[in-house]
């Protein structure tokens, strides 16, 4: 497999959009862990892996999921209608259970599956 490149600038300004979005009640460390794994599923995602992942609904209870961004399943899903999630802050996916897009408020992430 090949190894997957970070850019750090990414990681330090999802570490700072978590710290305020949680009104700096998160540690920094905790704030940086969180940053990386969203890079880091990014980046797998966006090379064509399905990964399994699992982050904290809004409700509280954990949702796993199994998304993607591989391209050609993104094109054969997008329709172009509304505003894109990033723009509210949500890491968007092609749900690839359901092919459907989900998304998650990036605060929220726990952790990669596998």
């Amino acid at each position: 497999m090949k190894a997957i490149s970070i850019n750090i600038s990414n990681i330090g300004e999802n570490a700072v959009k978590v710290i305020n979005k949680l009104n700096n009640e998160i540690d920094e460390a905790t704030a940086l862990s969180k940053a990386l794994l969203l890079e880091t599923l990014k980046k797998r995602m966006m090379r064509g892996e399905v990964v399994r992942f699992c982050y904290q609904k809004v409700d509280g209870s954990i949702r796993y999921a199994v998304g993607t961004l591989q391209s050609d399943a993104v094109k054969a899903n997008v329709n172009g209608n509304g505003i894109p999630k990033r723009y509210y802050g949500m890491f968007a996916y092609l749900d690839v259970e359901k092919m459907a897009w989900r998304g998650f408020k990036e605060e929220r992430i726990i952790g990669i599956v596998d």
